[in-house]
């Protein structure tokens, strides 16, 4: 998918001033009791903070609660492209933050929505230059959870593919007979089920019994 940041951030830039880059990491997980939606936020700043980003789904600004405190350790490069190639990207979290045992053992992650931005701060003011747009938006595809041995530092690494994934997606209703015959009484696919198991004759006399 492709950037393009604001024109306050882009004059900011340009001005070729210090900078201070954040990534800010958004899922919205499943209640694995209630079924219910369940949000994080995660940053890779130093605490918690409320933060006003652009809403990767409504496109509006939205005011977030994005936890810190090294719980978000690394955000893979985000290719900026304009094509529909499906995008893998790794986000790496803390194993032992409090935050992302919540997220990644109390809640479902899997196929979970997941929107990452970029934010830009302010050297003069320490704060966002503007609310940033979203860098990546897409669903989890997994999320490992990678136990070192004693001694060694682990991590969880959460794979995320991006909403072009959708695109790839088949309805296996629309290949079915019941669902084909709300088609006017469509009849076509009446022998899906049982036509693989046929034994056709071409060019030749069937088998005697």
């Amino acid at each position: 998918m492709r950037d393009n940041v604001d024109s306050a951030t882009a004059a900011y830039l340009q001005a070729r001033r210090g900078i201070i880059r954040r990534n800010f990491v958004w899922v919205e997980a499943k209640n694995r009791s209630s079924g219910g939606v369940e949000t994080m936020g995660l940053w890779d700043g130093d605490e918690v903070v409320t933060a006003t980003v652009i809403s990767g789904q409504t496109g509006m600004p939205v005011s977030r609660v994005y936890v810190g405190a090294g719980s978000l350790l690394n955000v893979d490069s985000i290719p900026l492209t304009t094509d529909l190639t499906v995008r893998t990207v790794k986000v790496s979290l803390s194993q032992i933050n409090a935050a992302v045992q919540q997220l990644v053992r109390g809640y479902d992650t899997r196929r979970a929505p997941i929107e990452i931005h970029r934010g830009f701060f302010s050297i003069d003011t320490n704060e966002l230059i503007a609310p940033p747009i979203p860098r990546f938006v897409g669903w989890i595809n997994g999320n490992p959870i990678n136990t070192p041995p004693v001694g060694q530092s682990g991590n969880i690494e959460v794979s995320c593919v991006s909403h072009t994934r959708a695109l790839t997606f088949l309805n296996p209703a629309k290949r079915s007979d019941e669902y084909q015959q709300k088609r006017s009484g469509d009849r076509f696919r009446r022998y899906t089920d049982v036509a693989g198991n046929w034994q056709i004759y071409w060019g030749e006399n069937r088998a005697s019994t």
